[in-house]
């Protein structure tokens, strides 16, 4: 529809226009004296108007990245970093990905695609997510992110840097990724006139860290759970985009402090399972009362699995070399399987449910492994097909008829 397409390129031309986003400081004050000790869903309201003026007021150079590129590499150089597939998340649960899914179809890119990736394809055509200055991205988890961020690049106009992730965690592939970073932040320091400063921000880390650490075990002695259950699958931001930041911090002590009131006394007659891969974002509310109406409680998910190593100010990039391949955890079948088995004991889980995504080959191509393996040691495990972004690919009520059975079997 012509009108449609020509409100569309006038949404983006403005959403480009940085000024009247730097506005939004006003605002923040107001909220700053209107919650002086925020709690933590007013935390995060907050900490969502701050990251849209930063991000569209363009008060920094704005950095995108890919799943697993640590997010420090971007705070230590004081820049904003952008995750195209965690803002995916967003779109959706706001009802809004028919609109990049349709300029990404008109463009023509398959709908067999991932559609984290098509999602952010079709925003960055419509001008729609803040200008990036640079794309970095990995090779972990997924070989199809290296496609998605060359077109990227291409769309912006940006460079793009991959850093190659070799299949084994040994010192000579911490060297090989460290010495990738290191070329990396040489390049943009030279192009983008800025510095690294490390210090800080592992520490800021380290201390988000323990945190998570806390939180974990709690988790695991039944002292905390989520409502509804998988809330925590929305949390990914402060996990992943600001992790190295004051805001991670702040938000972990905020969310441990509050779960302390919500103590879980038993989890009598709910079946406790560990949650793999994300979730359809689209139909959170509906996912969730299923859950909830077939007494499903998550124990664990598997997206929450950070990296807890070492923070080395004295060597960053091979400590951020060792934060990249942590993520060998999610691509390798041997290592996946693993450390299931491991939380599903850990956590004293009865089962898994693996949410597969459309398009999402890395996970698709080890079901029949991970079916196998945690089969063999007494754990059923459920996959669900669908889509965590597209509504099109994804069945409620087969869903439904799924997750029935699926409990009926835990008992």
């Amino acid at each position: 529809m012509p009108g449609k397409d020509l409100l569309l390129k006038t949404a983006g031309y403005f959403l480009q226009w940085r000024y009247p986003f730097r506005l939004l400081k006003i605002y923040e004050k107001w909220l700053a004296k209107r919650w002086p000790v925020p709690n933590l869903a007013q935390f995060s309201y907050t900490t969502t108007i701050r990251e849209i003026r930063e991000l569209y007021g363009q008060e920094k150079p704005v950095i995108w990245a890919s799943f697993f590129f640590p997010s420090e590499f971007i705070h230590a150089a004081s820049c904003k970093a952008f995750y195209p597939e965690i803002a995916g998340g967003l779109i959706a649960a706001l009802g809004l990905a028919h609109y990049p899914f349709r300029e990404a179809d008109q463009n023509w890119f398959s709908r067999d695609l991932c559609s984290y990736h098509r999602l952010a394809v079709g925003m960055s055509l419509l001008r729609f997510f803040p200008r990036p200055a640079a794309l970095l991205a990995t090779t972990g988890i997924c070989q199809g992110t290296v496609g998605f961020f060359k077109w990227l690049s291409l769309i912006w106009k940006v460079p793009c840097y991959i850093v190659d992730v070799p299949l084994q965690n040994s010192k000579d592939a911490v060297l090989y990724v460290a010495r990738q970073l290191e070329e990396i932040a040489s390049s943009l320091s030279r192009r983008l006139r800025i510095t690294f400063a490390w210090e800080d921000v592992f520490h800021l880390s380290r201390k988000t860290g323990e945190l998570i650490e806390e939180l974990e075990a709690k988790r695991r002695k039944k002292e905390i759970s989520f409502s509804p259950p998988t809330k925590n699958l929305e949390y990914l931001p402060y996990y992943y985009q600001f992790m190295g930041s004051e805001t991670a911090l702040a938000f972990f002590e905020k969310l441990l402090r509050e779960s302390k009131g919500a103590n879980k006394s038993s989890c009598a007659g709910k079946a406790e399972i560990i949650w793999l891969h994300l979730k359809p974002y689209f139909i959170n509310q509906s996912l969730d009362s299923l859950l909830e109406e077939f007494g499903f409680e998550v124990l664990f998910e598997e997206f929450a699995d950070v990296y807890k190593g070492e923070y080395n100010v004295e060597r960053p990039f091979e400590t951020l070399a060792r934060k990249v391949l942590h993520s060998l955890r999610f691509m390798r079948a041997d290592l996946r399987i693993k450390r299931t088995l491991a939380w599903l004991k850990g956590y004293g889980a009865q089962g898994v449910i693996h949410c597969n995504q459309w398009g999402c080959r890395q996970s698709q191509g080890m079901e029949f492994l991970l079916r196998r393996s945690l089969n063999a040691a007494g754990y059923p495990v459920l996959f669900l097909d669908g889509d965590h972004l597209d509504r099109n690919y994804f069945s409620l009520e087969q869903l439904k008829t799924r997750l029935q059975a699926f409990r009926e079997m835990l008992g």
